[in-house]
């Protein structure tokens, strides 16, 4: 897959999550926030993909099982604020989001919205 086919697949997710997040707030329901976390990290990976990819990493030597590999990847590839961003995004949505079912509507709406950024900052990176 290329740059553009995971920034695609990133964009796709960060619209369903954020569709996740409206219909969660709109009927006050944490299971389908937890949904819209879940989402958001999906794009967050699909996202850290496109940035490994155009950093020179071959599509088979991806991680794709776990997030050991992952976080080794994007320490060794990702720009300062890029790391930062990619933390960020994995405790909140993936961790408290996701599995702790810990953010709020208003958190979570504010890690969407640096999910948003990311997505940006690496369409930007060279």
């Amino acid at each position: 897959m290329s740059t553009e086919n995971h920034l695609e697949k990133a964009r796709k997710l960060h619209q369903k999550a954020l569709e996740e997040f409206r219909k969660a707030k709109e009927r006050k329901d944490s299971t389908i926030l937890r949904d819209a976390c879940a989402k958001g990290w999906l794009s967050t990976t699909e996202a850290t993909y496109a940035l490994l990819v155009k950093k020179g990493v071959k599509e088979n030597e991806l991680p794709k099982r776990g997030d050991r590999g992952r976080r080794y990847m994007v320490d060794k590839y990702a720009e300062r604020e890029l790391r930062y961003i990619y933390y960020s995004l994995r405790e909140g949505l993936h961790i408290e989001g996701y599995y702790d079912g810990a953010l709020s509507f208003d958190e979570v709406q504010i890690r969407l919205d640096d999910l948003n950024l990311y997505i940006q900052r690496i369409e930007e990176a060279s």
